[in-house]
């Protein structure tokens, strides 16, 4: 009798340490989809924004970080591609010129996505959301390193 129950129960068991298991590695992965919704969290907090404030912030600051992050893109592109060692000066220099034309479009970007914000949001709480985007990485960076030191 008691064969029985353990022959019912193991896999029962089993099958529920599989479930947490699962959800624990889950937590441990970076999901992209969290990381903006705590920093969207983070940064609604920090710069008391009320609902309506973070609804119509919140597209244009994504939409400004999604065409940076493209540059941004490119001019990793351009640093990583190979050049032939036979490749002179103007050839460098011409690298050079378009990674600071890909930086100054990032600048650009920057200036006329805040100008939106500030439009839709007070000045200062667009001020207070720049910081608290800055403070939000800073500390998912420092989360980052303790997993990375205690691994």
């Amino acid at each position: 009798m008691n064969n029985k129950r353990i022959l019912i129960l193991l896999p029962i068991m089993l099958m529920m340490c599989n479930v947490s298991l699962m959800v624990y590695s889950q937590q441990k992965h970076f999901s992209p989809q969290n990381f903006i919704k705590d920093m969207e969290n983070f940064i609604t907090k920090e710069a008391c924004l009320s609902s309506t404030e973070a609804k119509t912030f919140f597209p244009i600051f994504h939409e400004m970080h999604n065409k940076q992050r493209e540059l941004n893109h490119k001019v990793i592109q351009l640093k990583k591609q190979n050049i032939p060692t036979t490749a002179d000066d103007k050839e460098y220099l011409n690298i050079v010129k378009e990674i600071n034309k890909l930086k100054i479009e990032t600048a650009e970007i920057e200036d006329t996505y805040y100008k939106k914000m500030c439009k839709v949001v007070p000045a200062k709480k667009v001020f207070s959301a720049m910081k608290a985007k800055d403070k939000f990485h800073r500390k998912m960076l420092q989360r980052f390193d303790e997993r990375r030191r205690k691994k």
